[in-house]
């Protein structure tokens, strides 16, 4: 027997990372915070995703994990001990009545478990001794796409969500930082644009720099559209690369104007204020594409091996782009058993395939 969630009132929500997997599990929060209005909803997050949950109208908390400051300390480090057992005494201080383990691996499971709550639960991809810890709660037999996955959690304590809703909180701060750096990059603040993620976590996954360089040049040629491209620090090169191709050829056309490289120049709030105003985004399996559907953007999506039907941005399967009929039953998202140097179904997506999709998105043709 489920406990009443009517008669609770401090509930933990542990989804860590990624972002794309945070992103998803935000309608959970507004399900429950909807359902039961006099639960206090806290979320435990590692800080690479944080962004994605603070602000979020139906939390009174987030506890953020110093993860990058943690390991760069050294897990072997006494302080980062010391700080590691005063995080989770802190979470015990919080006797939280139910903890939900969306995350579903040893990491989050030692967190609902120092919590002290006397009802755990997770999802129902529970691993890695996690169901040890915390009861597993069945998905329902039409649920394939992770948002329901999540969803099914709250849907098992007798929340129903009328509407899918993403509580994806955007600053004004961040909103202006993002007006600032799109005008000095020439797209003014009525201009509409396009925002291009050329990077994904591994190579299999990318979709190449030469035919991100022909999109923007296509997106700009035929719809008049200027691109912009996102990533982290450590994809400026990658981006740089696209700009400078993009010039290459038979010339940038004028007056759109040329790429704008925003890799490293945002957090991710000042990220989801850029894809916030754009017309468009394309982009492969990345953490953006979510970020731009919570937002309720159009999503080109340039998918590989992994399947879109359960991690594809959602709502928008009609513009995901895939070929997976070229995969075979050995490929995984980080190894494509058919080319070595990048996903065979990948590289059957051609650039006319995006700008038509682009085209309908924008002018229904």
């Amino acid at each position: 027997m489920l406990p009443d969630l009517h008669k609770v009132r401090r509930l933990a929500i542990i989804r860590l990372s990624s972002i794309g997997d945070v992103t998803h599990a935000l309608p959970l929060s507004a399900a429950l915070g909807e359902a039961f209005p006099n639960l206090e909803l806290t979320w435990i997050v590692e800080e690479m995703s944080a962004d994605i949950v603070t602000g979020n109208p139906y939390l009174q908390e987030v506890l953020v994990i110093p993860r990058t400051r943690w390991k760069q300390g050294r897990w072997r480090s006494l302080q980062v001990w010391r700080e590691y057992a005063a995080f989770l005494a802190g979470i015990r201080r919080r006797k939280f009545d139910v903890t939900l383990d969306l995350q579903g691996y040893a990491k989050s499971a030692l967190l609902a478990l120092a919590s002290g709550a006397k009802h755990r639960y997770g999802w129902w991809r529970l691993r890695d001794g996690a169901n040890l810890v915390s009861r597993s709660l069945p998905r329902r037999e039409q649920s394939v796409h992770r948002v329901d996955w999540f969803l099914d959690v709250a849907r098992a304590f007798g929340a129903e969500p009328g509407r899918v809703r993403f509580p994806l909180h955007v600053p004004a701060e961040a909103q202006e930082r993002a007006i600032t750096l799109l005008d000095a990059g020439g797209i003014a603040p009525e201009t509409p644009f396009a925002v291009l993620n050329p990077a994904v976590g591994n190579e299999t996954r990318r979709w190449g720099a030469a035919r991100y360089a022909e999109l923007a040049v296509g997106l700009a040629r035929e719809f008049g559209l200027p691109s912009v491209l996102i990533g982290s620090g450590k994809d400026m090169a990658l981006n740089e690369e696209v700009r400078t191709l993009a010039q290459q050829g038979d010339g940038w056309p004028a007056p759109v104007a040329m790429p704008l490289n925003l890799a490293g120049q945002t957090n991710l709030k000042e990220l989801a204020a850029v894809l916030e105003r754009c017309a468009v985004h394309v982009c492969g399996d990345t953490g953006s594409a979510h970020i731009a559907a919570a937002l309720e953007r159009p999503v080109v999506a340039l998918y590989g091996p992994t399947d879109p039907a359960m991690a594809g941005p959602w709502g928008q399967s009609e513009n995901v782009l895939a070929r997976r009929e070229f995969c075979t039953p050995e490929c995984n998202v980080r190894k494509c058993m058919v080319d070595a140097r990048v996903a065979r179904c990948l590289s059957e997506i051609t650039v006319r395939d995006v700008l038509e999709k682009v085209g309908k998105n924008l002018y229904g043709r």
